[in-house]
């Protein structure tokens, strides 16, 4: 594993880590209207339904076809849809359903990160679908950075560290 895999791979384990000692200590926290009178568990399907989509980018690729990037029938101007749509999906979940399903994704989407050379991870050319972003930007988005959104949501909520 290269710097940019062991960088992106090792915020996502420990931001994953703070974020579930927290979230597992105030599972029935109230979120309140910082989040939309969403749950807990909200928080961590919102990070599940985004590591389901690095997967299915990195997948797609992989497999030769041209990945609907951010989803089929959303823009990156219409991502509070995408992500209403996300949550609608992901909402029937527990919080215990919800927390193995972001540890058991994170995992997955961690192990394609972690097999990529940082060529491919950093290069803003490596992937015609990403409009010249790199993809090491994007993973560290989708994992790490997701969780540092989810502690501020935290915050805000007042939910306790």
């Amino acid at each position: 594993m290269g710097e940019a895999a062991d960088r992106i791979v090792a915020s996502a384990d420990e931001g994953l880590a703070r974020l579930l000692a927290r979230t597992d200590a105030h599972r029935d926290a109230d979120l309140g209207a910082v989040y939309r009178d969403r749950r807990v568990a909200d928080v961590l399907t919102h990070l599940h339904a985004w590591h389901l989509l690095l997967e299915g980018w990195l997948l797609d690729d992989a497999a030769g076809r041209t990945p609907a990037y951010p989803a089929d029938g959303y823009t990156w101007a219409t991502l509070g849809d995408l992500n209403d749509a996300l949550a609608a999906a992901h909402r029937h979940l527990s919080y215990d359903e919800a927390r193995a399903a972001v540890v058991a994704s994170q995992a997955r989407v961690v192990a394609l990160v972690a097999a990529l050379d940082d060529a491919v991870l950093t290069s803003p050319d490596a992937f015609a679908w990403l409009g010249g972003d790199r993809l090491a930007s994007v993973a560290h988005e989708c994992l790490g950075g997701h969780c540092t959104w989810a502690q501020g949501l935290l915050d805000r909520a007042g939910v306790p560290a």
